[in-house]
């Protein structure tokens, strides 16, 4: 798949239904809890991106996976640029996935492809925002065991984008 059909898949993904990691099975109410997100920000944000990291590669070694940066991104790192940054190396994606997180940076795609030929997202887009798109039966229970082994919970969006 070219850049410009990855483009399209990811446009047509985002649209369908949505999972979101989280580090807390409940929802907060919609009061301010401003002085726990200062926290978490100061003391959790590394621990989590290491956990979204090995989400990430353990999907990316278990299914035939495509990874784009988004534009945003693409502009930090030129030469990545509408490239499958699939097979660049752990260590480089380790980084950006990383940069991500930690500095609130947006996105990184993760395209799984099944074996029905079918496409699930997983979607990275800055700070605590890992989302992931179409995905159900076998592809749902395998994120589910990686999100639950990593102490994240998984938790269905009701949000539409």
């Amino acid at each position: 798949m070219n850049y410009k059909e990855a483009v399209k898949l990811i446009e047509k993904l985002v649209e369908k239904k949505c999972y979101y990691v989280d580090f807390v099975p409940f929802t907060f109410p919609d009061r301010n809890y401003a002085e726990l997100d200062d926290y978490l920000e100061t003391h959790y944000k590394e621990t989590y991106a290491k956990k979204i990291i090995f989400i990430a590669f353990s999907l990316m070694y278990y299914y035939d996976c495509q990874v784009y940066l988004d534009e945003e991104m693409s502009e930090s790192f030129s030469n990545f640029k509408k490239k499958d940054l699939r097979n660049i190396g752990l260590d480089i994606l380790d980084a950006f996935i990383h940069k991500l997180v930690v500095k609130n940076r947006s996105g990184l795609n993760i395209i799984i492809t099944h074996a029905d030929n079918t496409h699930s997202l997983m979607r990275i887009e800055d700070g605590y925002q890992t989302l992931f798109f179409n995905i159900n039966g076998e592809c749902l229970n395998i994120i589910k065991q990686l999100v639950d082994h990593q102490g994240l919970f998984l938790k269905k969006s009701n949000i539409s984008r």
